[in-house]
């Protein structure tokens, strides 16, 4: 019994081995090369990763600010392009330049897209 599981678990180990070579097949020097499939402009998963690290580190440091009222600003990155984008509300110019200078000095790679609005806010 022991001896057969050893034949069948050999036999299992030449499949794989077989089935991981490279393909050796006389018939497959006739074809032509597989082309590589056109890769798309979009970002991959580092990118990505990257982006979202970018956002978060742009949303903490205005935050943390006190200069800067971070309440009503969102901070949107986007890969593919490296922009980080500012939209949203501050109440005052100071305000509005002082997140963009944040998002400048955080987002090193990145081009800074500013959009937040100057609105004074009400009591």
């Amino acid at each position: 019994m022991r001896r057969h599981l050893y034949q069948i678990a050999f036999v299992g180990a030449l499949g794989l081995l077989g089935a991981c070579a490279a393909e050796q097949r006389p018939e497959a020097a006739d074809r032509p090369p597989a082309e590589e499939p056109a890769t798309p402009a979009t970002p991959d998963t580092g990118d990505r990763a990257a982006a979202a690290t970018e956002t978060a580190d742009v949303k903490l440091a205005i935050s943390m600010d006190k200069t800067v009222d971070a309440s009503d600003i969102n901070v949107d990155t986007d890969a593919a392009t490296k922009i980080v984008t500012l939209k949203g509300t501050v109440a005052s110019a100071e305000q509005r330049a002082r997140a963009e200078a944040i998002a400048v000095r955080e987002a090193t790679g990145f081009r800074v897209v500013n959009e937040l609005e100057v609105k004074g806010k009400t009591e």
